[in-house]
């Protein structure tokens, strides 16, 4: 979920690695504000436009083929299966707001359940960063899934407290074994990390090449990646990856861990397994297939295709919504429009788009959190105008 959450969390251009050459060129970064959510103030951060940069070029592009797309996934619930193409995100860990349980989890599980059935989405996204909170989830997960609605687990360290990258990868392992043996048989799907570029990430880069982040900070995100996916397998290797879903057009950083090469300009580096792509993705940010450049006579870049030629796995959008300074309508309008499911849905078949999750199911600034992005308010009862448009949309546009 957004770094606030996360309990005390918040040099080469160019690397050769397998055949493949990475490429960025110079020129217009972008505030560091564009690699968080929302500035120190609470208030959303400004789009900063950038120059357009090629995307990743190999040298046997012309000769590569992407892979085919896997079949939609499924989970079963009773004697049937459903599809977990639409889903939202909340924080039950937490307990903070319409999310607390006030001494009454049944009833607190029921009223979300409902909600997310009322919606017509399949999948709840939440944040786990102990044992204890896995624990509870598990009760949840147990709770919803013969209602068909499933659980993505986000693994959310607090990676940079870490002295370095082995330590780091200790710590993710941990994390990932508590967590499966609790979640393993309830959950299908663990998305290992959140936002990790964001506090690696240099002042005024874009993140689109390697040499924009600290090298020692990517070591210690690579390493809490890897170990968490080693714990995780370890327990339930059947588990499906979810790679720690970054955003904007920090797939510098992802590239790296990719290619096995960091910002120091090695290369020959471990680099972390992962069967599906998770990305963020917020209206300030507009088009994901034409993100701003400073140049109105060039084509924007197209996050989606870098994602889908560079990695060649279906592709999650883990967290989408519309930044607090919106008005109601307007955030209706985003929410449904061709920068979100509109476009998220005419675009499943050609980038291999599998998964979609709006941030978030209740308002919780009040409660110290990130902003109000619900679709509900933070009473969790009161629907806002973005409740109806979502539930439409999604009404008209069913998906696998």
């Amino acid at each position: 979920m957004l770094k606030r959450y996360l309990m005390a969390a918040t040099a080469a251009a160019a690397a050769a690695c397998l055949g493949v050459l990475l490429f960025a060129g110079d020129g217009g970064g972008s505030d560091h504000d564009i690699a968080v959510h929302v500035r120190a103030d609470g208030m959303p951060a400004a789009v900063v436009k950038t120059q357009a940069r090629p995307i990743l070029v190999a040298q046997h592009l012309a000769d590569a083929r992407t892979a085919p797309p896997l079949s939609p996934p499924q989970i079963r619930c009773g004697s049937r299966t459903a599809g977990i193409f639409y889903g939202v995100g909340g924080h039950l860990q937490q307990g903070i707001g319409a999310y607390g349980t006030g001494g009454d989890p049944i009833k607190s599980y029921a009223r979300q359940i409902s909600q997310l059935r009322g919606l017509g989405v399949t999948m709840y996204a939440q944040d786990v960063f102990s044992k204890s909170g896995a624990e509870d989830l598990a009760k949840f997960a147990r709770f919803a899934n013969p209602y068909c609605i499933n659980v993505l687990a986000v693994l959310t360290p607090d990676v940079q407290k870490n002295v370095d990258e082995d330590a780091a990868r200790e710590e993710g392992r941990r994390l990932g074994e508590d967590v499966a043996k609790s979640l393993a048989g309830l959950v299908q799907y663990y998305e290992v990390g959140n936002e990790f570029e964001n506090d690696a990430i240099l002042q005024g880069a874009a993140g689109d090449k390697p040499s924009d982040y600290d090298n020692a900070k990517f070591m210690k995100a690579r390493g809490s990646i890897r170990g968490m996916t080693e714990g995780i397998k370890r327990v339930d290797p059947t588990a499906k990856i979810v790679l720690c879903a970054f955003s904007w057009l920090h797939y510098g950083f992802s590239d790296m861990l990719f290619a096995g090469t960091q910002p120091d300009g090695s290369g020959g580096h471990p680099t972390p397994q992962w069967d599906i792509t998770a990305w963020h993705w917020y209206s300030d940010m507009h088009d994901i297939t034409s993100a701003p450049n400073d140049n109105p006579t060039e084509k924007g870049i197209d996050v989606l295709q870098h994602l889908r030629d560079v990695y060649h796995k279906p592709i999650w959008i883990t967290e989408f919504g519309a930044r607090p300074d919106l008005n109601e309508e307007a955030a209706a309008a985003y929410l449904v429009g061709h920068n979100a499911l509109a476009g998220f849905v005419k675009n499943a078949d050609k980038y291999n788009i599998q998964g979609v999750v709006i941030y978030e199911l209740y308002d919780d600034y009040a409660y110290g959190g990130d902003g109000d992005y619900g679709l509900f308010s933070s009473d969790g009862v009161t629907k806002k105008l973005r409740y109806d448009a979502v539930k439409n949309f999604i009404k008209m546009n069913p998906m696998p």
